[in-house]
């Protein structure tokens, strides 16, 4: 356990960088930092996301957690900076809930996959709800606010993955395995039914 937290340290630490002009005690870009934090956990398909992946990745060990894990983070900043220059065009549900729905089948059947699947699902998971995380434009807002709110997104998702993934770690082999199997039928189950909401929506415009 000690040899495991220390190999977690570098992973957590990189998840926890942030501007310094986030941490401003009463500075102007506190409120965006925090409007970060909060931005990614008020938006179910994220959440359904980064949950079901930290439980894969959980459930397919450490040797293939801490690669994909930091792989995530590295791209996840990436695509939150390429909110400055992109804007997200399509619709991103339609990808995310699909890609919840498959880990969460892979988590039911429970086999050992190869480690390029779960770096490409989370290489794709990374992309997406980076670009889904932009900052609303507003005329005259400053440079350091939208990183500020950025650096929240990246923390707080960050974080939420890592969180679940250790969780899943340590109930790996629970019950053998049973109770990782039983939330990735939840993740399907909850990835289907908003899925299936969001088609109702559509279909009444």
């Amino acid at each position: 356990m000690k040899q495991l937290t220390t190999r977690v340290g570098p992973i957590a630490l990189l998840s926890l960088i942030t501007p310094l002009s986030a941490w401003a005690i009463g500075g102007p870009s506190t409120n965006f930092f925090m409007q970060g934090l909060n931005h990614p956990l008020v938006i179910p398909a994220h959440l359904i996301v980064v949950f079901a992946l930290g439980l894969l990745l959980g459930q397919q060990g450490w040797r293939q957690a801490r690669v994909v894990l930091p792989t995530f983070i590295v791209v996840f900043c990436g695509a939150l900076l390429m909110t400055r220059i992109q804007s997200v065009s399509w619709d991103t549900e339609m990808i995310l809930l699909p890609l919840a729905g498959l880990m969460g089948i892979l988590l039911t059947l429970k086999r050992q996959l190869p480690l390029v699947l779960p770096l490409i699902i989370a290489a794709i998971a990374a992309v997406v709800i980076g670009l889904d995380s932009s900052v609303p434009q507003i005329p005259g807002l400053q440079a350091r606010k939208i990183y500020a709110h950025l650096s929240g997104s990246g923390v707080s998702i960050s974080a939420l993955l890592l969180v679940v993934t250790f969780i899943a770690l340590a109930l790996r082999n629970v019950l053998q395995g049973v109770i990782l199997r039983i939330l990735g039928a939840w993740c399907t189950a909850g990835a289907l039914l908003v899925l299936a909401l969001l088609l109702a929506n559509v279909a009444r415009t």
